[in-house]
């Protein structure tokens, strides 16, 4: 008896993690640009064939779904603009590389980029602080460290979010605009004596 129970409790979490998941999917689906504050419980259920009770009963209230849309949104960009990292060497490359994959990212799912930077989602307490704190360990753990993170995170998320905004857009060029004018801060930071260099893995 004991252990059945211990093969069927992994099974159950997993089946959980699944439907979970399945019930994002289904919320990022019905919110599709709209607003999410104005998208029903019972509109969710009915796009993942469930009851209204469960979607409740993972989520608690709808902040706690548009909160989960919106950090899986931020993890998927995350995880990419981390891969790209990894496969570049130097600090301009490197940035040119988060921009791209930002932009592409952007342009394949506009809601998705939204929701990952908390443009049309309610306040995610602690979201971009994540997000700020991850981009500040490229450069160091000190202050200034995090101030310049915020200044680079907020540009590129305005940005982006512009290009957006206006449209289809020329991915090349739009990197290369983005990319100057994020390097003139590096540089200006640099002349004021504190050296940007990058601080992650670079390839050998």
């Amino acid at each position: 008896m004991n252990v059945r129970a211990t093969v069927e409790r992994p099974r159950t979490r997993l089946a959980r993690e699944e439907r979970r998941e399945l019930l994002v999917d289904a919320a990022a689906q019905v919110f599709g640009g709209r607003d999410p504050g104005s998208v029903t419980f019972e509109e969710i259920a009915d796009a993942a064939g469930v009851s209204r009770a469960l979607v409740y009963n993972y989520f608690g209230d709808r902040h706690g779904l548009i909160e989960a849309v919106a950090r899986r949104s931020s993890e998927r960009l995350s995880e990419r603009v981390t891969a790209a990292l990894a496969a570049t060497r130097g600090l301009r490359e490197a940035l040119l590389a988060a921009i791209r994959v930002s932009l592409e990212f952007a342009r394949e799912d506009p809601a998705g980029y939204r929701y990952a930077v908390g443009s049309s989602t309610p306040l995610i307490p602690g979201l971009f602080d994540e997000q700020l704190l991850d981009m500040a360990r490229l450069f160091g753990d000190d202050e200034d460290s995090l101030l310049i993170a915020r200044g680079v995170l907020s540009s590129l998320q305005a940005m982006v979010l512009h290009c957006v905004e206006r449209g289809p857009h020329d991915l090349d060029r739009a990197t290369e605009v983005i990319g100057a004018f994020l390097a003139g801060g590096f540089v200006g930071v640099d002349d004021i004596g504190f050296p940007v260099h990058p601080t992650w893995p670079v390839p050998t």
